[in-house]
């Protein structure tokens, strides 16, 4: 395990886990890895702040973060006057290609920009006060949100993408092939643009919305699932039914669902 920060002069080597002083300005921390040149996974939860991942050249992980204290309404406690807190601490592990990226902030946003291999996996996990976004990797991807944005811009891959609050978004180079993916929200669009030539068998849900495409996509009849539960005294009956349609013949599943929202279908 091994990882390496840089701050201005300073050099640390061993397992990450400092604390840096900042008033909105950024810090670079270089993480290499045990194996260059050979794909690698990198896995971000973080609770408030953003995510961006962008794919390089670089044989490095490179980090670069910044904070950004919330507003406190309350300036002075006891006749004191409060010292605006811009301290805040992250943690960064690298084992065997796989690059864990955490913080434990709680009163205020960290924003992330991180750079890695083009070929590299993604886990990135985020609550609230920032969106997800990723550009230019290739890999595996799996990215949830409570209250923001998914965006994927010139990916190659797969991906399982979720969130509660917010649009997703996706444009990919190339495609995994015979790969299921999963692109869901509850309260926004679900806006995906695949290669023309993509290969797919398509699961659509829009409970309020509706669904869009330029695919020449072949319908099917979807049959209804219904879900019987009896408890307390309760009979319950809940019936689900799926729109399905195959693109170019047809191929993995892919599912589109949201409540409140479009779902759109594109072909590059």
């Amino acid at each position: 395990m091994k990882s390496i920060i840089r701050t201005g002069a300073i050099l640390l080597t061993g397992f990450l886990s400092l604390t840096m002083y900042a008033q909105n300005n950024v810090q670079e921390l270089v993480v290499p890895l045990s194996d260059p040149g050979k794909p690698g996974t990198l896995q971000v939860n973080i609770i408030y702040g953003s995510i961006k991942v962008s794919g390089t050249n670089a044989k490095d992980v490179i980090i670069h973060v910044s904070s950004e204290q919330k507003k406190v309404e309350d300036s002075n406690k006891n006749g004191m006057r409060k010292i605006p807190n811009n301290s805040f601490g992250i943690t960064a592990e690298e084992d065997n290609n796989i690059v864990k990226v955490g913080t434990d902030l709680r009163n205020k946003d960290v924003v992330l920009e991180i750079q890695v291999p083009q070929n590299f996996n993604l886990k990135l996990r985020d609550v609230n006060n920032g969106n997800i976004s990723v550009e230019n990797v290739n890999g595996e991807m799996e990215l949830s949100h409570v209250n923001g944005d998914i965006t994927l811009t010139g990916i190659s891959g797969s991906v399982i993408a979720g969130t509660t609050n917010g649009n997703v978004k996706a444009t990919f180079k190339s495609i995994t092939p015979d790969t299921p993916m999963s692109f869901t929200s509850f309260n926004g669009n679900v806006d995906v643009t695949f290669p023309p030539d993509t290969k797919a068998s398509a699961k659509m849900m829009s409970g309020m919305g509706e669904i869009y495409t330029d695919f020449d996509m072949a319908m099917k009849s979807s049959p209804v699932k219904e879900e019987k539960n009896k408890e307390g005294g309760v009979y319950k009956v809940s019936i689900e039914k799926w729109m399905l349609g195959d693109i170019n013949g047809g191929g993995p599943e892919m599912t589109f669902k949201n409540f409140n929202g479009d779902i759109f279908i594109r072909s590059k």
